[in-house]
């Protein structure tokens, strides 16, 4: 049946908007080294000149931070002209600024931060160092890292390029003591998704179940994304994909690349696990979230998209993806789950 909403949805925040930042003068922030490791290249932070601290551009890329540790924190990494740095690793180094009031602190945690590509949208070729790039390919720099307490933290981007010239960058950003949104660990919501079932019986515009149907003449593409709900596959005791993507609105235009590599895995390991598209809005146009989306990605302030959950087969979350997929991860995890033939011996 098509979603009604008990209260007035809110339109999520898209993927190119952040948290705002509880400072707002970002670029001013002075971060000092304090005892710091090299880091790739052996890059000493305290060795870059200061006036090169501003030199890169730096997008926090990563939603819903939290406190922890090991979570995980991405950042686009641009050229002051907005020309893409990709491939080989850089160096995050990491201050705690308290509630923001602050502009200077000593970085106290230092780590190797690993180019990560936008499935689908990867620059072309390949380099061992941190490069820049002419195409159009997307990508960000991803590391673990360590955030003990909420408020806000600077990031430190140092960059040794593939020509040995070494620049820097900062950028701070928001903490939070609790997850927003499902977590791992966290009972998945069991939704009742719309399905092409739905759409078949007249209950549902099929725009509402995959933006591209508007362009496709009202047919759903990848309707193996489409045939089961949540709850279903959760009742049944098995594992599902959980992608809540946009394709027709998301901003950066990572949805429409995940979107496809959903329908690819759909196929690959249907004998493992459920790989179900949550299209966002029900419709865009007033702002109206699909109910199922939102269980899964709705905040106090809104939203961001794309989000990829894995749960497993005991329903809860096993793993999440915010923003962009790290593909190789959700691999490794699809290849380790029993078939469903094995899972029901």
């Amino acid at each position: 049946m098509r979603p009604t909403s008990a209260s007035a949805p809110r339109r999520p925040r898209r993927t190119g908007g952040r948290r705002p930042l509880a400072t707002a003068a970002a670029a001013a922030l002075i971060l000092a080294a304090c005892g710091a490791d090299d880091g790739p290249d052996e890059v000493d932070p305290a060795a870059v000149e200061e006036d090169d601290l501003t030199e890169l551009s730096i997008a926090i890329a990563s939603f819903d931070i939290t406190t922890g540790e090991d979570q995980r924190l991405m950042a686009g990494v641009f050229s002051p002209s907005r020309q893409l740095i990709a491939f080989g690793e850089v160096q995050f180094g990491l201050a705690y600024l308290g509630d923001g009031s602050d502009t200077e602190a000593e970085i106290e945690q230092t780590t190797t931060a690993s180019f990560l590509g936008v499935p689908g949208l990867e620059p072309e070729g390949e380099a061992d160092t941190a490069t820049l790039v002419d195409d159009t390919g997307s990508g960000v720099y991803s590391a673990r890292v360590d955030l003990p307490e909420p408020g806000i933290y600077g990031l430190q981007v140092i960059a040794e390029l593939d020509d040995g010239t070494v620049v820097s960058g900062q950028q701070s950003f928001n903490v939070v003591e609790d997850s927003e949104v499902p977590d791992v660990g966290d009972e998945a919501p069991a939704v009742d998704n719309l399905t092409i079932d739905d759409v078949d019986n007249g209950d549902a515009d099929p725009v509402m179940v995959d933006s591209r149907a508007q362009h496709t003449d009202g047919e759903i593409p990848d309707p193996q994304l489409h045939d089961t709900s949540i709850a279903d596959s959760i009742e049944a005791g098995r594992p599902v994909v959980v992608a809540v993507t946009t394709p027709v609105y998301c901003q950066t235009r990572f949805c429409g690349p995940l979107t496809e590599i959903m329908a690819d895995l759909a196929d690959d390991y249907d004998d493992r696990v459920d790989v179900v598209h949550l299209e966002v809005w029900e419709d865009f146009e007033s702002g109206e979230l699909n109910d199922a989306a939102a269980a899964y990605i709705q905040t106090e302030v809104g939203g961001n998209e794309p989000w990829v959950f894995l749960v497993g087969a005991d329903g809860t979350i096993q793993a999440r993806w915010d923003n962009v997929l790290d593909l190789d991860e959700l691999l490794d995890e699809l290849e380790a789950l029993p078939t469903f033939d094995a899972a029901g011996d």
